[in-house]
């Protein structure tokens, strides 16, 4: 007898739970993961290069610059870098690259076996500048005109993102 009623009491709360999880599956009220667009470009810390110089911070603030975050563990950003070559290739615009949470000797190897298009790479061991834009993880390319994010793609770019988020920036 009570074991029908412990049954009983399960499978009622059981059912329940099941209904709550199908209501709450159906509402489609799901916040967009917000982007940086339209925020100020903030550095407050010195950068540097994963060839160990110093970034001349004042470069980052003037004309249009595509900051692309990356990694050489990060398998999206094999499948985006063919396009960020051609981006190189074709327009006329710097490209500096965020090597997110990646040691230097890897960053150097992955640069060497896909091709570089950076002007120059951004070493940020820990983090603490992807932090600050508010990189989710890699890849993510931000575009920043005169010091002022305008363009943020979460994800990998590829030509239909590139003509939908970038291009009437050019």
């Amino acid at each position: 007898m009570i074991t029908r009623a412990f049954l009983a009491i399960f499978l009622f709360l059981l059912i329940g739970l099941l209904g709550f999880f199908a209501i709450s599956l159906q509402n489609d009220d799901m916040q967009p993961i917000k982007t940086q667009e339209g925020k100020p470009l903030i550095l407050d810390r010195e950068l540097y290069t994963i060839e160990g110089m110093k970034v001349d911070k004042e470069s980052l603030f003037s004309g249009k610059i595509i900051l692309n975050v990356y990694a050489s563990y990060c398998l999206p950003c094999v499948i985006e870098h063919p396009f960020l070559m051609e981006i190189a290739d074709s327009k006329n615009v710097k490209i500096v690259g965020l090597s997110h949470k990646d040691q230097i000797v890897e960053t150097k190897k992955y640069l060497e076996k896909y091709g570089n298009p950076y002007d120059f790479s951004i070493l940020d061991l820990d983090g603490s500048l992807s932090l600050k834009l508010g990189v989710i993880g890699p890849p993510e390319t931000f575009l920043i005109i005169n010091g002022e994010i305008v363009a943020h793609r979460i994800g990998v770019i590829d030509i239909d993102i590139w003509n939908d988020r970038f291009e009437k920036y050019f």
